[in-house]
Parts: C-alpha cells; sequence; structure tokens
C-alpha cells in the first residue's frame, strides 16, 4: 500500500504538467494558478483516489489494533 502516495502525486503532478488544467509562470509561483479545467480534473482525482486512502488508512488501523493485541497475549 505504500504505492498510493506515489500515485496520489503522479496523478496531480500530470494534471500541473497540462499547459490547459495549470497555468506556470517563471515570473513567480504568485502568477502559477489551475485553470477551471484543472480545477475540475483535480477534484475528480481527489474523488477516485479518496475510497482508496479511506481503505488504506482502515487498513492500518487494523494492523495496529491486531498488534496490540498480539503484543498483549505475549506477556
Amino acid at each position: 500500500m505504500k504505492k498510493l502516495p506515489n500515485q496520489l502525486y503522479s496523478g496531480l503532478f500530470e494534471i500541473v504538467k497540462d499547459h490547459t488544467m495549470y497555468y506556470y509562470s517563471r515570473v513567480g509561483p504568485e502568477y502559477c494558478h489551475l485553470t477551471d479545467e484543472g480545477k475540475e480534473a483535480v477534484l475528480q482525482w481527489i474523488e477516485i483516489m479518496a475510497p482508496q486512502m479511506h481503505k488504506k488508512e482502515q487498513a492500518e488501523l487494523d494492523l495496529r489494533a491486531k498488534q496490540m493485541v498480539w503484543n498483549e497475549l505475549k506477556k
């Protein structure tokens, strides 16, 4: 499940690389911005990834709980 942060970054970076979705100015970051199309793409990407993020969090919580029980049983 360590791939999830990479997938999030990669997807967002693909949006940022697309000139129709992100305006980049060499003048400075205050001139860089998502276009309306880019904002919509980011929202869609988050909606796609959100269930996977939630699933990952639940799996990590489950693993920690099992580890705590296991550690108590070993005592």
